[in-house]
């Protein structure tokens, strides 16, 4: 069974690209189990369905100051899989 960490990343992830079958089933067997991260799944969705209501993009709400660019981010992805695999 896949950890809330692994959740965490696979919830975070379901918001950018299609999820495998595995990583589906995986993933929706701990959310059974697990209330914290079904809540958290839940939170996020809810958060991305409120900003496409908002016709704004995430880096819309955040100031210049926290931004990363594209580069950081790819860099920041890559450690995350890496990590979990």
């Amino acid at each position: 069974m896949l950890t809330c960490k692994e959740v965490a990343f696979l919830s975070s992830k379901k918001l950018d690209e299609r999820l495998t079958l595995k990583e589906k089933f995986d993933c929706l067997v701990h959310i059974i189990i697990c209330g914290l991260c079904r809540r958290y799944a839940k939170g996020i969705e809810e958060m991305q369905t409120a900003i496409k209501k908002s016709d704004k993009s995430v880096a819309d709400f955040l100031p210049q100051s926290v931004k990363l660019s594209e580069q950081s981010r790819e860099r920041i992805k890559r450690a995350m899989r890496k990590a979990l695999n």
